[in-house]
């Protein structure tokens, strides 16, 4: 794994436009819409995940699998940056331009947060540390060749190093199931409105 970083506006574009139709992309189970509930096209994911790919990256947020960029990967918490407050209210405007303004922003962040809040509101309320999976990505023709479970290691491995659980939620069952697969434990599924559930994941640390 590599930090991302020394990379051109038209890179850091680029690597956007690879996380954001790989996320537009996605054959969605059928009992699950997910983000695609919100995002109406895919221009629209692209202003979308470009905020959040342009934002982590200027908090050296963003990883990659290697020199060719088979899978990408975001981390924030223990362990690593957090995104910059001039960054993160860009990211924000940037969001509420592809969901359409925000009455739909705040219905979607309303429908994220619901049955309790997400995990990484519950482990703050408990007032545990924690590195959470932000993004993880694998490119359509890297798919099935191990690079998802490269990057899962390598955020279990920094997880370990502090001591802490890695942390995620994911808007799709099957998504879900990999996680699992991979050493992630589901704690718990809200139902977030019609066909739009969040999957909350944890996986403790490795005690040595």
């Amino acid at each position: 794994m590599i930090k991302l970083k020394g990379l051109s506006e038209s890179e850091v574009e680029v690597i956007s436009k690879q996380i954001a139709d790989a996320f537009y992309d996605y054959n969605y189970n059928e009992d699950d819409e997910g983000l695609i509930k919100f995002i109406s096209s895919r221009e629209k994911m692209y202003i979308y995940i470009g905020a959040i790919v342009r934002a982590a990256y200027k908090s050296g947020m963003l990883y990659a699998t290697s020199k060719d960029r088979e899978g990408f990967l975001v981390l924030s918490g223990e362990g690593v940056n957090s995104i910059g407050f001039a960054d993160g209210m860009k990211m924000i405007f940037a969001e509420k331009s592809a969901l359409g303004g925000f009455k739909k922003m705040k219905q979607f962040i309303s429908a994220c947060f619901a049955e309790g809040g997400s995990i990484e509101t519950r482990m703050k309320k408990a007032k545990r540390k924690f590195l959470r999976i932000e993004v993880l990505v694998v490119r359509k023709e890297f798919q099935k060749q191990g690079f998802m479970k490269q990057m899962m290691d390598y955020a279990y491995e920094l997880a370990d190093k502090h001591g802490v659980p890695v942390i995620l939620d994911t808007d799709d069952k099957d998504k879900s199931d990999r996680y699992e697969h991979l050493g992630m434990k589901l704690d718990r599924i809200r139902n977030c409105g019609e066909r739009f559930h969040m999957y909350d994941l944890i996986r403790e640390p490795e005690v040595a």
